[in-house]
């Protein structure tokens, strides 16, 4: 009988994002500590993948999972509690009544045990759980946080481990992700590797393209010490935060109804929430700022509709599955200028060449040939860079604990990029969460502020 199978990651997983841990946090009333603790070990057991252990193999020069086929899981999960006899202040929850809010992201030491690991390497080496749960009780809330390293989940890999445990808490049946010895997204890179080109010299010299290799570079170890230098400085000299919009449902509604109008006025086909959101909080930030530094902005955007037709197993795909897509760069004066209505439009018209096979093939060859496979993002002298992630896609908020929920929260370790923007829904609307300098905050605070106020009626 086979005692257990690995599961070899993908490039992508390999790129930079071995090295990223992550956690999801979620801030609700209260909870049975004992029954979630019992809950989260039957969906480890149940996902197998979860109960495996990190290591690297020599035969298919990878990252995997080994995956446990059989036996017991319960010491698979990492499960720590805390109880602190102290409030968490309002300003770290969200106010289901207000229209539109800003809300301070709480401490991450009560969603994450200091002993949980970020990188494949510690993970491998302390053989340490891929989920670790921590779970802080104060006195008018819970903080639950879900800790995992990057490199073997995504939002939508998380997803289903936070939809397993809602089902599991609340009696309903549950289908697991399929666990394979093969990788979806590396053998379907590889095929596109090995066809035709589809993409041609032409397409390739699009703004895109051009965007996209002005945006990455090589992951070598001293272009890894100077991006740390300057997020590190970025830290130090602009006191950066991280917080979020809560968007309420009025808002948002009132919010898409403005700008949609608009996009239908100009007569330039659709935007998306995701492209309002994504304007709205740009034009936000700089609302404030004139200066002649470059606003260059990176969108994530996931590969799973694109190739679900001829790969239907994508859909669940755990790992890591995106491309990456930067718009080409504009000017403080012409973000200025720009309605959020128009800002949508240009975010939507950038990475629509993204959404394209073509695209992912000419994308992942690039990424081979010119960065041999492992890139960092690229931030020059004199420019600002942002990069946007639509978490929506892994549906963070959907678990119901029995109990109120305050609000959903990520963070990324060791150490998070200062120009980071993440959106989910929430409680009927959606929050956009941010990481940026404390005066962009408090320019963006002062624009929700006004869009609370009572509107002119015409």
């Amino acid at each position: 009988m086979t005692q257990a199978i690995l599961v070899p990651l993908a490039q992508l997983d390999q790129s930079y994002l071995h090295e990223v841990g992550v956690t999801v946090g979620h801030v609700i009333r209260s909870v049975d500590v004992s029954v979630l603790r019992a809950a989260a070990v039957r969906v480890v057991d149940k996902w197998r993948l979860l109960a495996g252990h990190l290591e690297w193999s020599k035969q298919l020069s990878s990252w995997c999972v080994n995956v446990p086929l059989h036996g017991d899981v319960s010491g698979r999960l990492g499960f720590t509690t805390n109880i602190l006899k102290r409030r968490l202040d309002t300003q770290f929850a969200v106010n289901e009544h207000a229209f539109a809010q800003v809300v301070t992201r709480p401490p991450l030491n009560l969603f994450r045990a200091s002993s949980t690991p970020s990188d494949l390497q510690s993970y491998a080496t302390s053989k340490a759980p891929i989920i670790s749960i921590h779970v802080t009780k104060l006195l008018n809330c819970t903080c639950i946080g879900f800790s995992f390293p990057h490199g073997v989940l995504d939002a939508v890999g998380i997803g289903h481990f936070i939809h397993g445990l809602d089902d599991e808490l609340n009696g309903r049946t549950w289908d697991a992700p399929a666990i394979s010895t093969t990788n979806v997204v590396r053998e379907t890179l590889d095929t596109l590797e090995a066809a035709p080109t589809i993409y041609d010299d032409i397409h390739k010299e699009t703004a895109a393209f051009s965007s996209l290799r002005r945006s990455l570079r090589p992951a070598s170890l001293a272009n890894k010490l100077s991006l740390a230098a300057k997020i590190t400085n970025e830290h130090i000299r602009h006191g950066i935060e991280t917080k979020a919009v809560h968007l309420g449902e009025q808002a948002i509604q009132r919010l898409l109804r403005e700008t949609k109008a608009e996009v239908a006025k100009l007569g330039v086909g659709r935007v998306s929430t995701g492209d309002i959101l994504v304007a709205w909080i740009m034009k936000a930030m700089y609302a404030d700022e004139s200066d002649s530094n470059a606003v260059c902005l990176i969108s994530l955007y996931s590969i799973r509709a694109m190739l679900q037709d001829k790969y239907p197993t994508i859909k669940d795909y755990p790992h890591n599955g995106f491309t990456t897509c930067p718009l080409p760069p504009f000017t403080k004066g012409q973000l200025a200028k720009l309605s959020v209505a128009e800002l949508a439009i240009l975010h939507r018209k950038g990475f629509e060449p993204a959404t394209e096979i073509a695209w992912l093939q000419a994308y992942n060859t690039y990424l081979k040939k010119a960065l041999s496979g492992q890139f960092l993002v690229k931030w020059e002298k004199n420019n600002e860079l942002w990069i946007h992630t639509n978490q929506v896609i892994g549906r963070l908020e959907k678990i119901d604990y029995g109990s109120k929920m305050f609000g959903v929260w990520v963070w990324f370790n060791p150490l998070e990029f200062p120009g980071e923007i993440g959106i989910n829904k929430f409680n009927g609307g959606y929050l956009v969460q941010g990481t940026a300098r404390s005066a962009r905050w408090r320019a963006v605070a002062k624009l929700v502020e006004d869009m609370d106020k009572p509107q002119p009626r015409l």
